[in-house]
């Protein structure tokens, strides 16, 4: 079987190893946790990966956000935004730029891996 292969971009580390436990367990392949925007761009044009899973608010100058919006601009790599924002700009934007689910922390690990199943099927 083809493990898919996915890229976390979290800048809280303890969320970010909890989250690639979650996806390893369930038979997924993590990339890498990268914690900052400017990173994570260049790695998911250079990787590829079949998905990734951003918190929308990063440290650092550039958002989860304006990561993917800038990953999607060289490469159709679906995402799903975790955030634990209700309702602000940042959550605005992030709905505006599409993607496949925007799952609020704390999260049911059982619903994001549905999420993440139901995307590669």
């Amino acid at each position: 079987m083809n493990r898919k292969r996915i890229l976390i971009i979290e800048d809280e580390l303890i969320h970010g190893v909890f989250l690639k436990s979650s996806i390893e367990n369930c038979g997924y392949s993590v990339i890498d946790i990268i914690s900052k925007g400017e990173d994570a761009i260049n790695i998911a044009i250079q990787e590829k990966p079949d998905l990734i899973i951003s918190d929308i608010l990063l440290k650092g100058r550039i958002s989860g956000v304006d990561a993917i919006e800038e990953i999607v601009r060289h490469v159709n790599i679906p995402f799903i935004f975790l955030t634990a924002l209700n309702e602000c700009a940042a959550v605005d934007k992030a709905v505006r730029s599409s993607p496949y689910a925007i799952i609020n922390k704390p999260y049911d690990e059982k619903v994001l891996i549905e999420v993440i199943d139901s995307l590669f099927k």
